[in-house]
């Protein structure tokens, strides 16, 4: 494995799910939260950029609309989800001496050049004000065709447009494993990929938890997504707070290299051929 260093990131994607969010599924939380906006804090102290894309406003509006038990309609999900995302904003706002400031995207914004353009453009700003942008999906209004499928392709598609270069996941698994974890207990996690071929993407599983809508699986496919913009992928566990030995230069779970030193390296004995 290459030596890591988390000196080399300035421009950070952080992606929370609901699992540290909500863990409840019923309400926003403290507990995992809190720890994670202090890592921010840190980060930003060390003049690197970070955007937060947090999910949890579905559980969030739950306890206020109190709707039945069970499977939840589209229409349900929506509702909860429009009483639950402001609080899930004034949940994190709570940890931020600094403002920070709501950005609801569906697919069809990062598709159109324009309206993805705008959003940059947004999102740059927010930056330069020093105010934390916490990116969810809209999903008051978005249907099965506007939909990003699960945050992780969101965070990975938020990562490519403002061109970060790393992308934190913070689940509730320890990283990727070369079995389940939850069903083997001699499954062996893997800290670091440095291709994602058919055999580690295989690796991938669904989620076993019942908040979640993605799995190790969607991880896998955001990691994808983001290493063809040359953005590494770290996916670690937030319950334990293993992002903290980033700032001691430690590789919290899985590090997906998304090689960019050799692609770099490619490009310019390429130009150098060239010339």
């Amino acid at each position: 494995m290459k030596d890591f260093s988390f000196n080399r990131y300035h421009n950070i994607v952080i992606k929370v799910g609901s699992a540290l969010v909500a863990p409840d599924g019923h309400s926003c939380s403290t507990q995992h939260c809190l720890p994670l906006a202090n890592f921010i804090k840190k980060c930003q102290r060390l003049n690197k950029q970070v955007t937060l894309i947090s999910s949890g406003a579905v559980a969030a509006g739950f306890n206020t609309l109190k709707p039945t038990e069970g499977s939840l309609s589209l229409d349900e999900k929506q509702a909860l989800a429009a009483v639950g995302q402001s609080k899930v904003i004034n949940h994190w706002q709570r940890f931020f001496d600094n403002h920070v400031a709501q950005v609801l995207l569906t697919a069809a914004d990062i598709n159109n050049s324009s309206r993805s353009h705008n959003a940059k453009q947004t999102l740059n700003k927010l930056q330069q004000y020093g105010v934390l942008p916490i990116i969810n999906e809209n999903d008051t209004v978005a249907t099965a065709e506007l939909k990003f499928g699960d945050n992780d392709n969101l965070a990975a598609q938020v990562a490519n447009l403002i061109e970060a270069d790393l992308l934190i996941i913070c689940s509730d698994v320890d990283g990727l494993y070369d079995i389940n974890p939850h069903d083997n207990p001699s499954a062996q996690l893997l800290t670091y990929i440095n291709d994602l071929t058919d055999e580690v993407m295989a690796f991938g599983t669904v989620s076993h938890n019942p908040q979640a809508t993605g799995g190790m699986q969607t991880k896998l496919q955001a990691a994808q997504l983001a290493s063809q913009s040359d953005i590494d992928t770290i996916i670690c566990n937030g319950k334990n707070e293993a992002y903290l030995q980033l700032l001691h230069d430690k590789v919290p779970g899985t590090w997906i290299d998304s090689n960019k030193q050799i692609t770099n390296q490619i490009q310019s004995s390429i130009r150098i051929t060239n010339a």
